[in-house]
């Protein structure tokens, strides 16, 4: 937000090109520009103190004034924006008059929110917010983005899962950690999102198709994870938040500062910091599941440097996390398999305890980021470079444990964007850019041989353009990409010697456009075009597949994907307390890339079911409808319901392995009582999730047992804010799965051997600091 701005108006005379009139008949027009970039400055209001009138500047920074008399005008500014001021005119004629204004100080937080104003696409989005996040602190981003219509998690047991936008999930779902691209090896089914959601201010979902601004992959859509603004006020601030969950004793911490330092006010940083331990967790029935705890510790950093037309920012963030997997999931025969499949409970007797055994991951990830700004004349300047290393250890069960993990695979990454958004032409905002990256995966010698090391080098260029007129809004998008691999096994390895050279490079496209109808209606719709090329293990993984408890095989002649989609989304609210939100999509996708099972195999590892890599062309088509209602100033109900169909249209059959059908229904009751308890809460959620009946039609022979039935879900909350002074305290109870029911869900790797969790209570505790 800008603090003050300094006027200079040098020549304040109207232009020479009409003489000077002695009649009241004057017209002026008055030009507002920055006078750095020239950027014209709508929106300004002019209060002429005279004759007491208003006028106020267009999108293009003008106001006309008809019918003035010559004289000296002082004239009072005021916007949303800026200070209020006061400065003379003196008008001698008719004619254009030019007022250039130049700001002292400016504050990263205006550069921000112009930046995500035009880097998210004109498309099907929704949006967690601050207090959404607050409400749900503890969980991992993926079950917080199960709150948004249309998301579903792909999980490993109760505590592996990540996003499913649409049916489609990993590589196929970019998500964005505070602008970069996180690269944490998101292919594997257990390979969840190394993001610490303490980070985040706002989660982003934008569904379907954005290759065209974030590059290849985006298919499926896109997760924004935006941190809080940095603060502008001088002094110190924070905020402590800690969550406890009762079914596996887990226990959540979280703190953060920062500070803008009065005798440099451009300069400010941020400190944060969280932790994470859980245990066992325990399902209905009183029975704990083996080898299913979580430890955690995050760290991140936020340095900022602002100027009036340019700053830069450095961002340093470090993920840890070790998890373990249920010791069951691994079996030794197929009668072992088959006992597991079909007990009742899990065979691997256990109780509560900390420990993480074998098998077991450990994941780091850090990121390094560096952004410049320059703000100028053609618009606003983006430059970005971020480094990533992203490394994971998996320890398999072995006879004898030696304390080494079998499998180590470090990723490297370097990216780089420069971005110009330029400054609004008419009608017209749009922005282009190149993006670049580097990517080098390896793996430690003398390890299991999953997928081999690789290089990977992408360019790419792009430029989107938005026109908005009246009540339309018209943006068109395209963008080339070139990817290349270089795979290769180190010597020694084996597979020894094995080198494959791959290059893809074809164009993404979108077209979008809503309108607004009136006040209480407006819809959207876009065409969009994306591809997405295969990744190492889709071409040569080879064995078995630790988090997935199962045996994949890749594919070495697999061919890129292409899809090609239509959304078309409308908000209505027929009356004041009722709205009503909907999309309807189809996606289809050539040479669509899927892992469907094969036979059991036993290896000295165990006995396992298998998995390979193939393609086909498929159409997925649904819909996800969301209504609230607000009886009164107190009460307000809410419904979503999302659909999905899933078509391998070459065998003219149902794809496998995709989410059912889902509805949810809740009601919140907010209160105050006295000035010390407000804003309390009390909500009801009732979810039911069908069967999948939509499956292969040999389903039996590919994959046993049958998904499993449809289930409901009880959800309920309390919490309110509590307040000592000036001090404010957000406390909150919340229980999941409140009747302690017994389920199964299909998205679940680990359905074959064990239950989802039972009944979990949490309590919540937000302290801020000012």
């Amino acid at each position: 937000m800008i603090r003050h701005w300094l006027f200079t108006v040098s020549v304040l005379l109207c232009s020479a090109s009409l003489q000077a009139q002695d009649t009241c008949g004057l017209s002026v027009t008055i030009r507002v520009t920055e006078e750095h970039n020239a950027a014209p400055i709508p929106d300004l209001m002019l209060y002429f103190i005279e004759n007491k009138m208003n006028v106020q500047t267009d999108e293009n920074g003008e106001a006309v004034i008809n019918n003035i008399c010559p004289g000296l005008y002082h004239i009072h500014t005021h916007s949303y924006e800026i200070q209020d001021t006061t400065l003379a005119l003196n008008i001698t004629k008719s004619g254009l008059c030019k007022l250039k204004l130049s700001h002292a100080t400016q504050t990263l937080n205006l550069v921000e929110i112009r930046d995500k104003n035009e880097r998210i696409l004109l498309q099907n989005k929704e949006q967690l917010n601050s207090k959404m996040l607050q409400a749900n602190s503890g969980k991992t981003i993926s079950e917080q983005l199960k709150n948004i219509n249309g998301v579903s998690t792909l999980n490993n047991g109760a505590t592996i899962s990540k996003p499913i936008i649409h049916g489609l999930h990993s590589n196929r779902i970019l998500m964005l950690n505070n602008g970069i691209r996180q690269e944490d090896q998101q292919w594997g089914s257990e390979h969840a999102p190394n993001i610490d959601p303490f980070i985040a201010n706002q989660v982003t979902v934008l569904k379907g198709a954005a290759g065209v601004r974030y590059g290849t992959d985006a298919i499926g859509g896109v997760v924004l994870v935006e941190p809080k603004a940095i603060r502008t006020e001088n002094g110190w601030g924070g905020e402590l938040n800690v969550a406890a969950f009762s079914n596996n004793r887990m226990g959540v911490g979280s703190a953060m500062v920062e500070h803008r330092i009065s005798k440099m006010p451009s300069l400010a940083f941020r400190l944060q910091a969280s932790v994470k331990q859980a245990g066992n967790y325990q399902i209905p029935g009183g029975v704990w599941v083996a080898n299913t705890g979580v430890k955690e510790n995050n760290f991140s950093g936020t340095l900022v440097y602002t100027k009036a037309h340019s700053g830069a920012e450095v961002f340093f963030s470090r993920f840890n996390n070790t998890l373990g997997i249920y010791r069951g999931s691994h079996t030794g025969s197929q009668k072992d398999l088959n006992n597991a499949i079909n007990s009742s409970k899990p065979l691997v007797a256990a109780g509560f305890t900390y420990a993480i055994d074998r098998p077991r991951q450990v994941v780091s990830h850090h990121l390094l980021k560096v952004k410049a700004y320059l703000d100028n004349q053609w618009g606003l300047w983006n430059a970005v470079y971020a480094y990533q290393n992203n490394y994971r250890q998996e320890y398999d069960v072995l006879r004898v444990d030696n304390g080494k993990a079998q499998l180590n695979l470090r990723l490297n990454t370097h990216s780089l964007n420069l971005n110009l958004q330029h400054k609004k032409l008419k009608h017209f905002t749009g922005q282009v850019g190149i993006d670049g990256q580097f990517q080098h995966n390896t793996f430690k010698d003398g390890d299991r041989v999953f997928i081999p090391s690789y290089y990977g080098y992408s360019v790419a260029a792009y430029a989107i353009e938005r026109y908005s007129k009246n009540n339309w809004t018209l943006e068109a998008g395209a963008r080339f990409d070139y990817k290349h691999f270089d795979m290769y096994n180190p010597e020694g390895a084996q597979f020894n010697n094995m080198r494959y050279l791959f290059d893809y490079k074809n164009p993404s496209a979108t077209l979008a456009v809503k309108k607004r109808s009136n006040q209480n209606w407006e819809w959207t719709a876009t065409l969009a075009n994306a591809w997405r090329a295969p990744q190492s293990p889709e071409l040569f993984s080879a064995g078995f597949h630790q988090g997935g408890a199962r045996m994949e095989y890749g594919n070495k002649n697999l061919q890129p994907e292409r899809s090609y989609s239509l959304t078309l989304g409308s908000h209505v609210a027929p009356t004041k307390k009722w709205t009503i939100d909907a999309s309807i999509y189809v996606q289809s996708i050539q040479d669509f890339i899927y892992l469907k099972p094969g036979a059991d195999l036993l290896t000295i590892r165990g006995y396992y079911k298998t998995f390979n890599y193939v393609q086909t062309n498929a159409l997925l088509s649904g819909m996800d409808i969301s209504s609230s209602y607000n009886w009164n100033k107190r009460w307000r109900s809410e419904a979503k319901v999302s659909f999905l169909r899933a078509r391998d249209r070459s065998q003219k059959d149902w794809l496998i392995l995709m989410p059912s059908d889902r509805l949810s229904i809740g009601t919140k009751y907010t209160f105050d009582l006295g000035e010390h308890l407000k804003e309390g809460y009390l909500g009801l959620d009732a979810q039911y999730v069908s069967q999948q009946k939509r499956v292969p039609n040999n389903f039996d022979q590919i994959d046993y047992p049958r998904p499993p039935a449809a289930y409901y879900l009880v959800h309920a909350e309390i919490g309110a804010s509590i307040y000592w002074g000036k001090q404010m305290v957000d406390c909150s109870i919340s229980a999941s799965n409140l009747l302690n029911a017994k389920y199964r869900d299909y998205m679940d790797i680990f359905r074959y051997f064990v239950d989802q969790p039972g009944r979990n209570i949490t309590l919540r505790i937000r302290l801020p600091i000012h």
